[in-house]
C-alpha cells in the first residue's frame, strides 16, 4: 500500500465531500483521514489515502480531472512516505496557544516565529474574526494554534516567549497542553 494525498480546492457548495469521496472509493482507494476547510467561500480540502501498489498515480489524477473538471474543483495528487508505526517515536508534546485581540498583519508572523526558534511545529492553526463590538474599534480575532513541541523545550521560555510576542501585538495569549485545554473547553 501506498499513502497519497488528495487536495481539492474550489468554490464551495454542498456535496463536494461526497463527489469526492466517491470518485475515490470508486478508484478503491480508502480515506483515512480527511481535513476540510472553507474561506471566503472557496472549498479546500486534504483527504489522506492508500492506495494499492497496481494502482497508477496518473491514472488517478486522469480519473480526478474528468470527474472534477464540470464542477470547477482541481486537484493534486501527491505520493508521501509514511514512516511505519513500529518507528514513530513521540518526542513531542500537544499544546494550544489562544491568541485574542484586534487583528494586525503581523501577528502571524510574530507568533510563528517565537514557535520556529523553539523547534516547536504547528499542526493546526485556525483564525477567526469576531464581530466587532462598539467598545473595541476594528476587527477582533481569535487564533487557536495547535502545536507539537518537543518534549526537551524549556516551558518557562517558551511561555515567556510567546507572553512577549503577545504583549508587543497587544494581544492576549495562553499556553495550555492540549489535554487541559480540551478538559476546559469539553462541552
Amino acid at each position: 500500500m501506498r499513502n497519497v494525498l488528495v487536495t481539492i480546492l474550489g468554490r464551495d457548495r454542498p456535496g463536494i465531500i461526497h463527489q469526492v469521496s466517491r470518485v475515490l472509493a470508486d478508484f478503491k482507494l480508502n480515506v483515512i483521514e480527511v481535513s476540510q476547510t472553507t474561506l471566503l467561500g472557496e472549498f479546500a480540502g486534504l483527504f489522506s489515502c492508500t492506495l494499492s501498489s497496481e494502482i497508477n498515480l496518473i491514472d488517478l489524477t486522469q480519473l480526478l480531472d474528468q470527474k472534477l473538471e464540470s464542477s470547477g474543483l482541481t486537484q493534486l495528487v501527491r505520493e508521501v512516505g509514511a514512516v511505519p508505526e513500529d518507528q514513530v517515536e513521540v518526542t513531542t508534546e500537544s499544546y494550544v496557544v489562544t491568541v485574542r485581540g484586534q487583528g494586525r498583519p503581523e501577528l502571524i508572523p510574530e507568533i510563528s516565529g517565537v514557535l520556529s526558534s523553539f523547534e516547536v511545529n504547528i499542526d493546526t492553526l485556525r483564525a477567526i474574526s469576531l464581530p466587532t463590538v462598539p467598545y473595541h474599534p476594528g476587527q477582533r480575532i481569535v487564533m487557536f494554534f495547535e502545536l507539537s513541541v518537543p518534549r526537551e523545550t524549556n516551558q518557562a521560555a517558551l511561555r515567556e516567549a510567546l507572553k512577549l510576542a503577545a504583549k508587543g501585538l497587544g494581544m492576549e495569549m495562553s499556553l495550555q497542553h492540549r489535554n487541559i485545554f480540551e478538559a476546559i473547553h469539553r462541552l
